[in-house]
């Protein structure tokens, strides 16, 4: 059974589910309030979204390895041989853009995939095995083993040279990586993939920012909550081995927070996961205050936010900062 600190935690979801649905109905019989709650929804698009500090910035950039700060920039006009033209350099990548066209193509080139299409290349990667299996298997008559890891590649980009992939890395480390969707979970499995056998262990060890978003309360037959549970486990046993972590962002998404049938377990389950994610920012993180917290009230079309207002922000579907795939999405 849960705690009281989360029992009181519940009893404030459902005041603040209250309140923003007093707050839609007024703005549905007052075309004041209608103007007023429309300009607050477009202030919480930018408000309410989650902004890496700059402190947090500069301590993802600081953690660059060292050997890409051995190569000083050279001066395009400098040349130490009489044989060296100088059309060699006039067009070169690095000399001939200036930094922010590089930039640019840095962002277009590099980035961290969204769970959506790691998980679209599973299902991509599976159906080309499956279909070389079954070719095999009738030319050798023999059964291969079964693989759920993905082949996973390095962008040629960072293979270039030491300062291509210096500026190239700073920018990918200051961009959060989102975990918003569980793993595929295949027919017959008691569960989904873990998310290792999907993004290299070394790769998820080497994230400086990350961004959780884990919906809760969705399903009555189906515990959201504990499916959760164990996938945070897979991401926090290869992270206690080693991590990178600069900041860790948890957003809650609270559905169905007036039935208390259904609440009676999700809360156990909520309670287990913010004490297994407290325990590894306490024993494991690099910095006190690793973790940030974010709690929204999803009800229907609209979602509110908690803590902070007695009035909540509210925020309404399609928004893809809240509204980001579900728990059955791939059953």
């Amino acid at each position: 059974m849960a705690g009281a600190e989360s029992r009181r935690e519940l009893v404030e979801w459902r005041n603040m589910h209250h309140r923003g649905r007093n707050k839609i109905r007024k703005a549905n019989m007052d075309p004041l309030w209608r103007a007023r709650l429309e300009r607050e929804m477009l202030y919480a698009k930018t408000a309410a979204a989650f902004h890496f500090s700059e402190a947090d910035r500069t301590s993802a950039l600081a953690a660059l390895p060292a050997f890409l700060f051995d190569c000083p920039a050279v001066d395009p006009g400098h040349h130490t041989g009489s044989d060296q033209s100088p059309s060699r350099c006039r067009y070169s990548f690095l000399t001939s853009f200036p930094a922010e066209v590089r930039n640019l193509i840095y962002h277009y080139a590099v980035g961290y995939p969204t769970c959506r299409t790691l998980y679209d290349s599973y299902y991509r990667q599976k159906e080309k095995a499956k279909t070389s299996t079954e070719i095999r298997t009738r030319t050798t008559n023999a059964r291969g083993p079964r693989r759920s890891k993905i082949a996973l590649r390095t962008p040629t980009i960072l293979l270039l040279c030491k300062q291509i992939t210096r500026e190239a890395l700073s920018l990918l480390h200051i961009q959060p990586f989102v975990i918003d969707r569980i793993p595929p979970w295949i027919m017959g499995n008691v569960g989904p993939l873990p998310l290792v056998d999907l993004i290299s262990k070394t790769t998820l060890q080497n994230l400086r920012l990350v961004q959780v978003k884990i919906p809760l309360g969705e399903n009555t037959d189906f515990r959201s909550g504990r499916v959760w549970l164990e996938l945070l486990d897979d991401v926090l046993n290869a992270w206690s081995e080693r991590n990178s972590l600069i900041r860790l962002h948890v957003m809650f998404k609270l559905s169905n927070v007036t039935r208390p049938n259904l609440w009676h377990w999700e809360l156990q389950e909520y309670e287990n996961i913010v004490d297994k994610l407290t325990y590894f920012a306490f024993k494991h993180g690099m910095k006190p205050g690793l973790i940030r917290w974010e709690h929204w009230v999803l009800d229907s079309s609209y979602a509110y936010k908690v803590g902070g207002l007695r009035n909540p922000l509210v925020r309404v579907h399609p928004d893809p900062y809240i509204w980001q795939g579900s728990l059955i999405e791939w059953l």
